[in-house]
């Protein structure tokens, strides 16, 4: 007797997503392409020693997909600093209803400077008042 096994080789994404990335200098990248790249795209426009200050700091890509698209999307990020201690802070963002979008959080200028680099986030996305996904870094508890 023949046996038939069948192999998927399609990958499954996230609903949630989320990719972090710290600038923590002022200065064009000249290392990895990915680095560089993304040093350069955070940098771009700012002309003065000032602003390109104002743009070190912490940002997230945030996208999902496969929601209902008829319902608003939320976006709730919580997150501690470095200066803050336990305390926990908030950030709610809404969409348009769409079952699949993304945008960028950041963690810049003054709040970065006075209350320094978050240490632990957790993402919820919410597809319309249904909680559907939570990324979390790994010191969230």
């Amino acid at each position: 007797m023949m046996g038939v096994g069948l192999i998927s080789c399609g990958t499954s994404r996230d609903t949630l997503r989320v990719r972090q990335f710290n600038l923590q200098d002022t200065k064009p990248s000249t290392g990895h392409e990915f680095i560089r790249s993304e040093t350069n795209r955070r940098l771009h426009g700012a002309v003065s020693e000032r602003e390109r200050e104002e743009r070190l700091g912490q940002y997230y890509d945030v996208s999902w997909q496969k929601l209902s698209g008829v319902k608003p999307v939320k976006v709730v990020f919580e997150y501690r600093q470095i200066r803050t201690g336990a305390k926990v802070r908030k950030q709610v963002f809404v969409r348009k209803p769409a079952a699949s979008g993304k945008f960028e959080i950041q963690v810049t200028g003054a709040n970065y400077r006075t209350n320094g680099r978050v240490l632990a986030w957790q993402m919820s996305l919410y597809d319309g008042a249904e909680k559907v996904a939570v990324k979390r870094s790994y010191l969230w508890n």
